[in-house]
C-alpha cells in the first residue's frame, strides 16, 4: 500500500510540477561553475614563502616550493629539502537583494594542505622535486535559515545551491637542469584529481526536495619554468602552466523524493592556462625585490556542459542535458614583493598583488561569488640548523559587487566579502 501511494504521489508531482523542477536544477548546475576557478577559487599561492611575497615569487623563489612556482629554480637548492606548508583561508560573503532579502555564508574556515620535496643531482647541475598541492577549490555554504534561502519564499532557494564544494589535489613531479652558468630550465607533469559536489532545493511543491550532485575525475597537464641570471644581482623568469581538462562522472540524487532516485551525472571543466613573468633584483646582501605579472586564460571557460541521465526510472523529473553559457574573460594579476634578512636567522617578507576577476556581471552567481581583489601580505621566517619555520598572512580586500543585469534576475543585488589568508611552513634541509 505504501509503495502504491508513493508511486501515486510521484506521478502526480511529475504531471503537475515537472517544469518547475527543470529550471532550478539547471540553475544549480550553472552556478556550480563559479566554484571551480577564478581568482576567488584559484587558491592562494602554496607555501609561506609565496604567500608572504605574493606579488614577487617567480624569479627568486628559493625553497622546495619552486616545484609549483618555477621549477627552474630547483637547481639553486644544494640540499635535499622537505617542506610541509598548510594554508588556512577564512572566507565569508553576504548578499542583499533589491527587495531586502539577505543571506550570509557559514563555516568560513578552510584548510589547504601542501607538501614539497626536492633533491639536487650531479654536482647541483640537475635537480628533481615533487609537489602535492591544492591549487583550486574551497567551498561555500549559505545559511539555509536566512531570508534569501528560506523555503518557499527565498529569492535564491530554488535558484542557487546552498552548498557547493570543489576539491583538487595536484601531483607535480618536476625536473630541472642548468644550461650554462646563467640559464636554468625546469619542467613538470601535473596530475590533478578533482571532486565537485553541490546541493540545492528544487521545488516548493515537495518540501525539502533537493538534488545532491557529486562527481570526480582526473586530468593531466604540464608546467615549464626558465630563469635567466642576467647579472649577479638580476634575474628574469618566465613560467607556463598548461590547461587541464577534467571530465567529471558521478551521480545526481534526488533526495526526499519517493524512492530517492539517482541519475548519472557528468560534466567537464578546463582549468586555465597561466603564463607568468618575473623580474628580481638583489638590492643588497640582505634585501631582495621582485615584480611579477600573470596572464590567465579564463576565456577557455565559455560554456558548462551539464549531462543528466535520461532514464525515467532514475530521472523522474525529466531534467534535460544542457550547455550553460558562462563567457568568462581572460584576466591578469600584477604585484611586487620582497624580503629582508634583518638578523642572522630571521627574514621578513612582504608583498602586494592585484587579482582581476574573470566573471562578468551577466553570469555572476552567489554560489561562491568572485570580485577583483587587492591583497597585502606579510611573512616571517626563522632558521636554526636544518630546520626552518615560516608564517605568512594576507589581508584580502575584495571589491563589492553590485549586480543589476544578471542572466538570472534573482542574483541581482549587493555582494560583500571578508577574506583572510594564513600560511605556515616547516622545512627541513638534510
Amino acid at each position: 500500500m505504501k509503495k502504491k501511494m508513493d508511486r501515486k504521489i510521484a506521478q502526480q508531482s511529475n504531471a503537475k510540477n515537472r517544469r518547475s523542477f527543470e529550471r532550478p536544477l539547471v540553475a544549480l548546475a550553472l552556478f556550480t561553475a563559479t566554484a571551480m576557478y577564478g581568482e576567488g577559487f584559484r587558491n592562494p599561492p602554496p607555501g609561506a614563502f609565496n604567500l608572504g611575497r605574493a606579488g614577487g615569487r617567480i624569479a627568486q623563489v628559493d625553497d622546495s616550493s619552486a616545484v609549483q612556482q618555477n621549477p627552474a629554480n630547483l637547481v639553486d637548492l644544494t640540499n635535499i629539502q622537505a617542506q610541509l606548508s598548510p594554508t588556512v583561508v577564512y572566507i565569508s560573503a553576504d548578499f542583499r537583494s533589491s527587495s531586502g532579502q539577505s543571506a550570509s555564508t557559514e563555516n568560513p574556515w578552510k584548510l589547504l594542505p601542501n607538501f614539497f620535496i626536492s633533491m639536487p643531482l650531479a654536482n647541483d647541475r640537475f635537480a628533481v622535486g615533487l609537489g602535492v598541492t591544492v591549487p583550486y577549490g574551497l567551498g561555500n555554504e549559505w545559511n539555509k535559515n536566512s531570508s534569501a534561502f528560506t523555503q518557499p519564499t527565498g529569492i535564491l532557494t530554488y535558484q542557487a545551491p546552498y552548498y557547493s564544494k570543489l576539491t583538487t589535489i595536484n601531483f607535480n613531479p618536476s625536473f630541472a637542469m642548468k644550461l650554462g652558468d646563467k640559464i636554468s630550465v625546469g619542467v613538470g607533469l601535473d596530475v590533478m584529481w578533482s571532486d565537485l559536489e553541490f546541493k540545492q532545493f528544487l521545488s516548493p511543491f515537495i518540501p525539502n526536495l533537493q538534488a545532491h550532485v557529486e562527481g570526480d575525475g582526473v586530468g593531466f597537464g604540464g608546467n615549464l619554468g626558465i630563469t635567466w641570471r642576467a647579472t649577479e644581482r638580476q634575474r628574469f623568469a618566465v613560467t607556463y602552466r598548461s590547461p587541464i581538462t577534467i571530465d567529471y562522472n558521478g551521480t545526481a540524487q534526488f533526495e526526499n523524493y519517493p524512492g530517492n532516485p539517482s541519475a548519472s551525472f557528468n560534466s567537464q571543466i578546463t582549468f586555465p592556462t597561466i603564463v607568468s613573468v618575473g623580474y628580481g633584483f638583489q638590492v643588497s646582501d640582505t634585501v631582495r625585490l621582485e615584480s611579477d605579472f600573470e596572464w590567465i586564460q579564463f576565456s577557455q571557460f565559455d560554456t558548462l556542459p551539464i549531462n543528466i541521465g535520461s532514464n525515467p526510472a532514475n530521472n523522474p523529473l525529466g531534467v534535460p542535458s544542457q550547455k550553460i553559457p558562462e563567457n568568462w574573460r581572460d584576466t591578469f594579476t600584477a604585484g611586487f614583493g620582497g624580503d629582508w634578512q634583518f638578523a642572522e636567522n630571521w627574514v621578513a617578507r612582504a608583498g602586494y598583488q592585484f587579482y582581476q576577476s574573470p566573471v562578468p556581471n551577466s553570469t555572476f552567481s552567489p554560489t561562491i561569488p568572485d570580485a577583483d581583489q587587492n591583497v597585502i601580505t606579510f611573512g616571517l621566517g626563522w632558521k636554526n640548523g636544518h630546520s626552518s619555520l615560516e608564517f605568512a598572512y594576507g589581508l584580502d580586500f575584495y571589491n563589492e559587487r553590485n549586480i543589476t543585469n544578471d542572466q538570472n534576475p534573482a542574483f541581482n543585488g549587493r555582494y560583500t566579502f571578508n577574506v583572510h589568508l594564513f600560511s605556515f611552513a616547516y622545512r627541513y634541509s638534510f
